[in-house]
């Protein structure tokens, strides 16, 4: 959790942003968001990616 809320926290407005990357993330593409936010950059959203990809899936 706490490298999540690490991304988030570096911008304002990141916490709409960062939703939106993890839908990309994951494959379902969200769109961007409106301004005056803005996306999180390409490192950023590679940290979410790598972030992600090491969360195990859950179980039903």
């Amino acid at each position: 959790m706490l490298p999540y809320t690490e991304i988030r926290d570096r911008q304002g407005g990141y916490a709409v942003s960062i939703v939106k990357a993890g839908m990309t993330a994951t494959g379902h593409g969200a769109g961007p968001v409106r301004p005056p936010l803005t996306d999180l950059t390409e490192g950023e959203l590679a940290e979410l990616t790598a972030l992600i990809a090491g969360v195990p899936a859950a179980t039903a």
